[in-house]
């Protein structure tokens, strides 16, 4: 289980850790929706822009979906309740968010976890990276479907969700198939949540996925999404 930082605030401290670790766990004052809600606003202004999400908000409350309920191209629309697969927030956008906080509502019963894995950590090799940045891939976005990389021209993010990149030759299906392989032996830590926790994930560094949840669990995040 992670370690919680204690603080009330967003702190030098608090933004040093996220920094070095590339994730950090905030404990909000309250317990109670508003202040969660507060709090996560605040860290929000001080890492940078907010992002709308997809269904066009800058705040969002979101929960386990089932298959159909979810958003039509949506990673819940392919696994509904089962795990979510590791994923890149925002990996349909031409630049994925900075960051992506999440504060936690409701634990839910049973409560789903969290898992986070550095993609730096998976352990590709020169010629595997120069692949992952030179394979081309299909972002499937509807009408703003865009061709790509899984990582950057300069190496500074990672884009990977199952549930929007398409290989378009024989190399973009290598690539993706490389990564599938390297997170499925990765070692991932995981958040079981409280309710209170404020986790912040620098996207460009950390995926993360679900692990599985019951129908009206009552899991509940707030969530924010960060450009810096």
């Amino acid at each position: 289980m992670m370690t919680h930082d204690e603080v009330t605030a967003p702190s030098p401290t608090l933004l040093v850790s996220l920094a070095q670790r590339g994730w950090v766990v905030h404990v909000a004052e309250s317990g109670d929706a508003d202040s969660i809600a507060s709090e996560l606003g605040r860290i929000a202004d001080v890492l940078g822009t907010r992002v709308m999400g997809r269904a066009g908000k800058l705040e969002e409350v979101i929960q386990p979906q089932t298959f159909e309920d979810a958003h039509p191209r949506s990673l819940s629309a392919q696994y509904g309740l089962n795990a979510l697969p590791f994923h890149v927030e925002l990996s349909h956008r031409p630049r994925p968010c900075r960051y992506l906080l999440l504060g936690c509502i409701d634990p839910g019963s049973p409560s789903a976890v969290t898992m986070l894995i550095n993609w730096r950590t998976l352990g590709f090799s020169p010629e595997e990276l120069r692949l992952l940045e030179g394979a081309p891939i299909l972002v499937r976005t509807g009408r703003r479907s865009f061709y790509s990389t899984i990582i950057s021209s300069d190496r500074t993010f990672l884009r990977y969700d199952p549930g929007c990149l398409e290989a378009v030759d024989e190399r973009g299906q290598a690539a993706l198939r490389l990564v599938a392989h390297r997170l499925i032996g990765g070692s991932p830590e995981t958040h079981h949540w409280r309710r209170g926790d404020i986790l912040i994930i620098d996207n460009w560094r950390f995926l993360h996925g679900r692990g599985p949840s019951d129908q009206d669990s009552g899991r509940r995040l707030a969530r924010i999404l960060i450009n810096a």
